[in-house]
C-alpha cells in the first residue's frame, strides 16, 4: 500500500479572536510580520525530512490564513513542491469571508491553491456577532460567488451547532442556506466550550445559555438526514462531502498517515512519534532565524497506544476501521487484540463487524464518548496469533 502524507502550515494571524477559539492565534500583526513569518516557514521547511510516499495535501490553517498575501502563500507552496514527488496535491486555505476580494481569491487560485475552507459558522447575523466573527451573512454568500468566479471548484463550508440561544429553526435555516450555495464539502461542528475562552466565562456567569444536550443531538440528526438527501454524504462524524470530494488532509489524520507541520505551535506526526513547535509567534520566528529547531516538545507512542488511536480514529469514519490496514500496520488482527472490548461493544449494539470493517452503529456514534472510554480501558493482547485463532476471533 502506497504511503501518503501531508503538510500542515499554521498561519496564526487573525483580525479578531472568536469567543469560542482556543487556537494559537494573534491579532494586531503587521504586513512586515507576515513577511518575516513566511520567511521563517520557508527556512523551517528547508530543514525538514520528507516522509516516503506521495504528498497529497498542503493545508494552510489558523488563525486566518486568508489574511496572508497570496504571493506569500504561493512562495510556501512552491518551496514545498520543489522538493517532493507530487502529481496533484489538494492545497487548502482556510478563509474568513471578511478578508477576501475577487482579486485576492483569483491570486490565491493562481498561486496553486485549489480548495477553500470557508468559515461560515452561522447564517444569522446575531449569532455571528455573538461569536465575534468579523463578517456577516451577506459576506458568506458573496465569498462563495467570488470563489466560483476565481475558478475554485472545491469549496468547503464550516458551521457550528449548539450555539448559545440557537434554535432548531435557526440551525435548519443555516443548513438550507449552505445547501443553496452548492458546496462540495461541509464541516459541521458541535460547539465545544473550551477553558480560558470568552465563551467559557460568559457561560459560567450566566450570560450565555447553551441548548440542552438532547436538542443538540437532534440538530446533528436532522442535519445528517437532510444532507444525505442532498447527496452530501457523511464520511466522518463531523464531515459531509459530494462523492470524491472528501478532505484528503483530514483523512490523513483519521488514517494515521504522516504529516509534517510548519509554523508556531504546529503539530506533526510520524508513526510512533508526535511533536510540536513553540507556540509564541515571535519566539518561533527568532528560533528559526537563529538556525535552531523550533520544536518545543515530543512524545513517543507505544504500539498499544497507536493501536488504540487507530481504532478510535477509524470509528470516527463512516466506513469504520479497516481490518486489513490495521493488520498491515500492526501485524495483528484487531478483533483478536481487542477481542473482549469489541465483543462487548457488539453485544451492546454499538458496533457491527463485517469481514473487513468494524463500524459503529448509529447508537454507537451517539454514544461515542462511551466507545472512546472503552478503548482507553481495554485490555490488549499484542501476541502473535495463528491464522486459525484470528479467524475464530473475528466472530463476536
Amino acid at each position: 500500500m502506497t504511503s501518503e502524507w501531508g503538510v500542515y502550515v499554521h498561519i496564526p494571524f487573525c483580525q479578531a479572536r472568536c469567543t469560542y477559539c482556543d487556537f494559537n492565534t494573534v491579532t494586531g500583526m503587521t504586513v512586515d510580520d507576515h513577511r518575516r513569518y513566511t520567511a521563517a516557514l520557508l527556512k523551517e521547511w528547508d530543514r525538514e525530512v520528507a516522509p516516503d510516499g506521495a504528498l497529497v495535501s498542503i493545508y494552510f490553517g489558523g488563525g486566518t490564513p486568508s489574511l496572508l498575501d497570496p504571493i506569500l502563500i504561493g512562495r510556501v507552496i512552491q518551496r514545498v513542491l520543489a522538493r517532493v514527488s507530487c502529481d496533484a496535491a489538494e492545497i487548502t486555505v482556510e478563509t474568513n469571508p471578511a478578508t477576501v476580494t475577487e482579486q485576492r481569491l483569483a491570486a490565491l487560485r493562481k498561486s496553486g491553491v485549489n480548495r477553500l475552507s470557508i468559515g461560515a459558522q452561522a447564517l444569522q447575523n446575531h449569532h455571528l456577532s455573538a461569536l465575534n466573527r468579523t463578517h456577516d451573512v451577506d459576506a458568506i454568500n458573496k465569498t462563495v460567488e467570488m470563489a466560483r468566479w476565481a475558478g475554485f471548484d472545491n469549496i468547503s463550508l464550516d458551521a457550528i451547532y449548539g450555539l448559545p440561544g440557537q434554535t432548531m429553526a435557526e440551525w435548519q435555516a443555516t443548513i438550507e442556506g449552505l445547501l443553496a450555495l452548492d458546496p462540495e464539502h461541509l464541516s459541521l461542528y458541535s460547539l465545544i466550550v473550551e477553558e480560558g475562552t470568552p465563551l467559557k466565562r460568559a457561560v459560567e456567569r450566566g450570560l450565555a445559555r447553551l441548548p440542552e444536550p438532547d436538542r443538540v443531538a437532534d440538530m446533528a440528526d436532522w442535519a445528517e438526514e437532510r444532507l444525505t438527501r442532498a447527496e452530501l454524504f457523511p464520511y466522518e462524524i463531523s464531515n459531509y462531502a459530494r462523492p470524491g470530494r472528501e478532505s484528503r488532509h483530514n483523512r490523513l489524520y483519521w488514517q494515521m498517515e504522516p504529516y509534517l507541520a510548519l509554523g508556531a505551535g504546529a503539530h506533526a506526526y510520524r508513526p510512533g512519534r508526535r511533536w510540536w513547535n513553540v507556540r509564541g509567534v515571535r519566539r518561533y520566528m527568532e528560533t528559526v532565524e537563529g538556525g535552531r529547531d523550533p520544536m518545543d516538545s515530543e512524545e513517543f507512542l507505544t504500539k498499544e497506544e497507536e493501536m488504540r488511536e487507530f481504532l478510535w480514529l477509524g470509528f470516527r469514519q463512516r466506513i469504520g476501521v479497516d481490518v486489513g490496514r490495521f493488520q498491515q500496520r500492526f501485524s495483528l488482527d484487531p478483533r483478536q487484540a481487542f477481542h473482549s472490548t469489541l465483543g462487548d461493544l457488539h453485544i451492546k449494539g454499538l458496533m457491527i463487524a463485517s469481514a473487513d470493517h468494524l463500524v459503529l452503529t448509529r447508537r454507537g456514534r451517539d454514544m461515542a464518548n462511551v466507545v472512546a472510554r472503552a478503548l482507553v480501558d481495554a485490555d490488549v493482547d499484542v501476541s502473535i496469533h495463528s491464522p486459525r485463532a484470528a479467524a475464530d476471533g473475528a466472530s463476536f
